[in-house]
């Protein structure tokens, strides 16, 4: 693959280069991000780690119970492997990804992009945490399957549903439905949007008699002054069902453009905004071009069905913006397809 400056492509050997440095970054991000970022960003890490350490002695939730397991079983029970396994998983799937789309190209200022994206990715995969099992779980086998054998990858998130997060038996079935039915269908896909929240908040109020703004209500009530800035809450009163749908409309709005991020005014949280609008300008991008196009379609759907469901569950642009690590290199093939280059000329 070439890097692109000004419409001419650089020498191998000089991409390899500037390639390797984006590469080091992320590296280095990866090993010292505990003397970079405050230690809010690892209190699970913390967590985790203490269940593989004592796993008798402090239980935590399944999720984070089964977490510990899953590294104490592999053995990545030292805390150097995490960032080796996240590094070497991660750079592989954008590989493996940029060949399979044939991409062959990037433009600098695409290059930057990913390496923006990247450092964060580290920055939440590369230690103790759900979101490198989630990685290695759902995305490793999403990149690997999707194309030809769609089915194993949905038993891999079966598995990872049922030890891990809950709420992904909701994305696996959002998934298939959009796939199935929706995904080539774009006004289509914009009718269902609303019907679905009306549709799941009403199951989960009547049928299983949970509402799923308290779940959300619950995780965010004991925060503290500081966290609580980015907490995302309901923004009409009122605790039917329809009003709770239209909640989580406007939640979605919001996450895809995150103008109470953008409204703190600091500098980070204008970061975090940018980094967001940017990666659902290159996706939807993406699918007002190629909505018809097959070899996109399960991308489409995943990414869909992912936003939806988190639209339901976050409590917080902190979690999303997490969540949202494993699916870059994802993206990236978006950004790359969304790139076209003139005439291009040799360094």
């Amino acid at each position: 693959m070439n890097l692109i400056i000004n419409n001419s492509k650089l020498r191998k050997a000089d991409s390899m280069l500037v390639f390797a440095i984006g590469i080091l970054v992320c590296v280095l991000i990866a090993f010292f991000k505990e003397s970079i970022f405050p230690e809010k960003y690892f209190n699970d890490t913390v967590t985790i780690q203490r269940l593989i350490e004592h796993p008798y002695k402090d239980m935590g939730d399944s999720a984070f119970t089964n977490t510990a397991k899953f590294f104490r079983i592999f053995h990545i029970d030292k805390y150097f492997v995490a960032p080796v396994l996240a590094i070497i998983s991660y750079f592989f799937v954008i590989y493996f990804s940029f060949k399979k789309y044939s991409i062959e190209a990037v433009s600098l200022s695409n290059f930057l992009l990913i390496v923006s994206y990247s450092a964060m990715a580290m920055v939440y995969m590369s230690t103790y945490s759900k979101d490198l099992v989630l990685f290695l779980f759902v995305i490793v086998p999403f990149v690997f399957f999707e194309k030809k054998y769609i089915l194993i990858w949905t038993l891999f998130t079966i598995f990872y549903a049922a030890f891990f997060r809950n709420y992904w038996f909701v994305t696996i079935l959002v998934f298939w439905g959009l796939k199935i039915f929706i995904i080539k269908k774009p006004k289509f896909l914009i009718l269902t949007i609303p019907l679905f929240y009306f549709l799941i908040s009403f199951v989960y109020n009547y049928i299983f008699g949970v509402s799923l703004s308290m779940i959300r209500y619950i995780t965010n009530v004991d925060r503290d002054a500081d966290s609580a800035q980015t907490a995302i809450n309901n923004y009409i009163e009122g605790n039917n069902f329809l009003l709770e749908a239209v909640n989580f409309i406007i939640t979605l709005v919001f996450l895809i453009i995150p103008i109470p991020l953008l409204l703190l005014a600091k500098p980070f949280y204008v970061i975090l905004t940018l980094l967001i609008v940017v990666f659902f300008y290159n996706f939807i991008k993406l699918y007002v071009k190629e909505y018809k196009n097959e070899k996109f379609s399960n991308i489409f759907s995943f990414v869909i069905s992912f936003i939806l469901v988190q639209s339901l569950f976050e409590p917080d642009y902190g979690s999303f913006v997490r969540h949202l690590a494993p699916l870059y290199p994802i993206i990236f093939v978006c950004i790359a397809k969304n790139t076209k280059f003139l005439k291009i000329e040799e360094y």
